[in-house]
């Protein structure tokens, strides 16, 4: 009987010591599944986050003569305009391009302001520094300052390593260095830049800036295709001043462009946020054209002139595909923060949830919401973001 016991004690036991054993073996294979699960997850976010570029596009900067005055510190005789950036810089930092229209030359001193606009080259600086990657200079103050001021701008450009395109010192210049195509984790991108006009002011020999002339921008679209850019963007500087609609002729070409193979289509030149469209392509494929960002920067205190948008595109790298495009709103204030006056770019969502951080006067403050709520109106149709939206979204919309 006792020996039976103890039998039974011991198969107890050793049916205890395999439970054990095999408890800890199934956490133990739950754990390295889970740990295997995780590892997948990260590595899908990773992939996912690296298959996109994220492209921001930024309007006209402009350079009237309050903004170089207010940038101008006595105390060491220089000019600093990193604090008109200060808020949006984020946005453009996060961006793997970033790209403006430059309306202005850099044809060093003495400054000037509207009609012919030279800035000090410390805007340059600011813009480099907060993030900007490519600028573009076709359009209609490009010789503002004649050939002196194209090619000055044009060395102070290369001086920093800041990405150009719309105007060249010569043939040579544009033959070899347009289209710009610029290689974004992978992805070729390829910027063709034009404009309507240069103020009547006739292109010196041997300078060169690219025109809204339809054989010639179909030869250079051609030229992309050649350089097997898989993302086209077409950055127009076109339209009327101060109008929030497109005219006949900027949709026109924008349908032009999209035949010869335009991905994007944005434009500048009316200092106003105009509307935007979706246009189709030969193979039903959908292009968004924004007509007009309006005023990156400036002295301009119209009612539509103190504001714009800034536009972020999603772009597939592996593709080339746009995934989907969103825009930023802003408002320019002039005036105190932080002690310091200045000309400063405000996204207008961030300040909308919470106006402390910024502490505005109330008449910009109520100047601001008007800002935010005309541009949101006219852009309806499109999606107005504050926050990276790229990295979250796993389906192609086109």
């Amino acid at each position: 009987m006792r020996v039976k016991k103890t039998t039974n004690r011991l198969i107890g036991i050793c049916l205890t010591g395999v439970m054990i054993l095999w408890m800890t073996l199934f956490a133990t294979l739950v754990q390295h599944q889970w740990q295997q699960r995780e590892w997948e997850r990260q590595a899908e976010e990773a992939w996912l986050a690296d298959s996109i570029v994220t492209l921001l596009f930024a309007g006209d900067v402009m350079g009237h003569e309050p903004q170089w005055k207010a940038a101008y510190d006595p105390a060491t005789d220089s000019y600093d305009y990193h604090d008109c950036f200060r808020f949006v810089q984020p946005y453009i930092e996060q961006a793997d391009l970033a790209c403006a229209n430059l309306e202005v030359t850099l044809a060093g001193p003495p400054y000037t302001s509207y009609p012919c606009f030279s800035s000090p080259d410390a805007l340059l600086f600011a813009l480099k520094d907060v993030g900007f990657d490519v600028l573009f200079t076709a359009n209609n103050h490009v010789l503002d300052h004649g050939r002196q001021g194209l090619e000055r701008t044009l060395l102070m450009l290369d001086s920093v390593g800041m990405a150009h395109a719309g105007s060249y010192a010569d043939s040579l210049d544009r033959v070899t260095g347009y289209p710009l195509v610029l290689d974004v984790k992978g992805l070729r991108v390829g910027f063709l830049n034009m404009t309507y006009g240069t103020n009547g002011i006739r292109v010196p020999k041997p300078n060169c800036v690219n025109k809204m002339d339809r054989p010639q921008v179909a030869a250079d679209f051609k030229k992309l295709q050649s350089q097997d850019a898989m993302l086209k963007v077409a950055f127009v500087h076109w339209g009327d001043e101060y109008q929030l609609e497109a005219n006949r002729y900027q949709r026109s070409f924008a349908g032009f462009l999209v035949d010869q193979g335009a991905d994007l289509v944005i434009g500048g030149h009316p200092h106003v946020t105009q509307n935007a469209d979706t246009l189709f392509n030969s193979d039903g494929k959908p292009v968004v054209a924004y007509y007009s960002l309006g005023n990156f920067i400036s002295n301009q205190r119209g009612t539509n002139t103190k504001g714009g948008i800034m536009v972020q595109a999603a772009v597939n790298r592996f593709t080339g595909h746009v995934i989907e495009t969103g825009y930023i709103p802003y408002y320019v204030f002039k005036g105190v923060i932080d002690g310091k006056y200045q000309y400063y770019v405000i996204p207008t969502i961030p300040y909308i949830n919470n106006r402390y951080d910024f502490r505005l006067p109330a008449y910009d403050s109520i100047s601001l919401v008007k800002v935010h709520q005309a541009l949101t109106e006219r852009l309806s149709d499109f999606i107005p973001i504050f926050a990276d939206f790229s990295k979250s979204r796993t389906n192609e919309l086109y």
